[in-house]
């Protein structure tokens, strides 16, 4: 059984409801970051099946982003050896949850195979005791995934590149009006990103008001 199935969510509910709807294997917690109060409880109540143990939705009042969704479903769910993160706009290929349920490891971060691999990953205990959590100032979203593979490889631990396989429908966020603001985000957290590259920085940085209100895509 995968303990924690942590997805977070701003935008295209529809696309959430037919990632539950794939799941084929056992998940102990499904817990859904709902950045965009866009989730529909009673239509989330009806894709419950035997396969979802327990759910929890919760419905932030601004958004979290990438990184901070990431961490607050780790805080949420701070016993399980490791977690199954995902993107909302994914389906699961029958059989890739156990796949995924068979190679996480607390000493791990697994990747899928689908397209990017962090579409969906598991990520160990152990890995997390040492590396830390997801760096909140790349914010709202891209280089966290970069930012975490870079420091997991500096602490040691391994990551693999699974065969798992896993449809991805790319960019769906992005394609729901947010482009405009990801052009200007993007380039800020590139740079911060390569700056913590250039001084070997593997920290897991620092949440500032600021940088959160500069790269807004409230």
């Amino acid at each position: 059984m995968i303990e924690a199935m942590i997805t977070p969510i701003l935008t295209k509910p529809d696309l959430l409801y037919r990632m539950i709807d794939s799941i084929d294997h056992d998940i102990e917690h499904l817990i859904i970051i709902d950045n965009g109060r866009c989730v529909d409880r009673e239509l989330l109540d009806t894709r419950w099946t035997q396969h979802i143990k327990r759910m929890s939705l919760i419905s932030m009042p601004a958004n979290l982003g990438v990184s901070g969704s990431w961490n607050l479903g780790i805080k949420a769910a701070p016993f399980a050896r490791s977690w199954l993160i995902c993107n909302f706009d994914i389906t699961w290929p029958a059989g890739s949850l156990n796949m995924f349920d068979d190679l996480q490891h607390s000493d791990m971060l697994v990747l899928s195979n689908g397209s990017p691999e962090w579409c969906a990953f598991s990520l160990g205990e152990n890995v997390v005791q040492t590396v830390g959590l997801f760096d909140e100032a790349l914010h709202p979203a891209y280089f966290e995934d970069n930012d975490y593979e870079r420091r997991t490889r500096q602490m040691q631990f391994t990551v693999m590149r699974s065969t798992i396989p896993v449809h991805h429908d790319n960019s769906s966020t992005l394609n729901a009006g947010y482009r405009a603001k990801n052009d200007r985000t993007f380039a800020a957290n590139r740079d911060y990103y390569e700056r913590k590259v250039f001084r070997c920085d593997d920290s897991a940085g620092e949440w500032k008001l600021q940088r959160r209100r500069d790269l807004s895509w409230d």
